[in-house]
């Protein structure tokens, strides 16, 4: 007859090898570089996915990638979002990536647009061009695509992720998918890098109640954090992952719980803020890991 220790050490051992790949309580360099910046390119299709798929999974389904036009002006087809679902059963985790801007004329329009805004579901403020762009591709195909897979796998996690422009779509899409009842709040990790300010003070305060686990990282001297001014009500939602260095590996971080604190990236004059570091996040690598092991 097996004893109770052994049961026990039995059933800890099958808990481990099906939840260890899952997101770490808390931020960590390691999930950052080898994890949610690397599938942050899923989100470009093309060959830059495939490399992607084929680097970073050991057991995945590539299940949609789209690119469609999201101009609230104009309808000018140049100006689009893109975004990128996939399954990773080694990681039990549905995932969804979004594109940074795409070209200058994208660029102007963000910012010719940012006092545009679009009511919340649930409560708050945001832009409406970046919550046009998120419901164009939700309806356009990430929708059917994610339920699709929430069906199958109802215990994975969702893991939301982009940069500059994408990280303002994840941060909204990641509310989005908690406040519509598609998510649970303890399912949703987000991670993103370089994230423009997306949310009037009214909703990223009570952002952290959708999604606790939510990050952004920002590098040193990025000026895209900063483009969109505080003056005009907007607010960014915690937490901020400030590396103040060259994020190379072992580099130091500095986390700050506040939504605009002045101990991370707002401690700099705007004299300070650079585009160069908004180009170079994880610099000397961030090679994809299929084993995950946060450290």
């Amino acid at each position: 007859m097996f004893s109770f220790q052994y049961v026990l050490l039995l059933i800890t051992a099958i808990f481990i090898s099906s939840t260890f790949s899952r997101a770490p309580p808390k931020f960590t360099d390691w999930f950052a570089r080898h994890k949610f910046f690397p599938i942050s390119l899923l989100s470009g299709g093309g060959t830059a996915m495939n490399h992607t798929m084929g680097y970073c999974f050991d057991n995945a389904e590539l299940l949609k990638h789209l690119t469609l036009p999201c101009d609230i002006v104009s309808n000018n087809p140049n100006i689009t979002a893109a975004s990128t679902i996939v399954v990773s059963h080694t990681d039990e985790a549905i995932i969804i990536t979004f594109m940074s801007t795409s070209n200058q004329q994208e660029l102007v329009e963000e910012m010719a647009t940012i006092y545009e805004t679009s009511p919340f579901p649930g409560g708050g403020t945001v832009p409406k061009f970046f919550y046009n762009a998120i419901m164009v591709l939700w309806n356009g195909g990430i929708k059917d695509a994610y339920l699709t897979a929430k069906n199958k796998n109802p215990n994975y996690e969702v893991w939301v992720t982009g940069g500059s422009m994408g990280g303002a779509l994840s941060s909204l899409m990641a509310g989005y998918l908690v406040q519509m009842g598609y998510a649970s709040s303890l399912a949703v990790k987000l991670m993103t890098f370089g994230e423009p300010r997306n949310e009037h003070k009214d909703f990223a305060n009570r952002f952290p109640s959708l999604v606790p686990w939510a990050y952004r990282v920002v590098h040193r001297f990025d000026d895209i954090p900063h483009i969109v001014p505080t003056n005009m009500g907007y607010q960014h939602h915690k937490n901020e992952i400030w590396y103040d260095n060259d994020m190379n590996v072992n580099d130091p971080f500095i986390e700050c719980d506040e939504p605009e604190s002045l101990k991370c990236s707002n401690s700099l004059s705007p004299d300070k803020w650079s585009r160069s570091d908004h180009s170079t996040y994880f610099k000397n690598g961030h090679p994809c890991k299929k084993t995950p092991g946060a450290k």
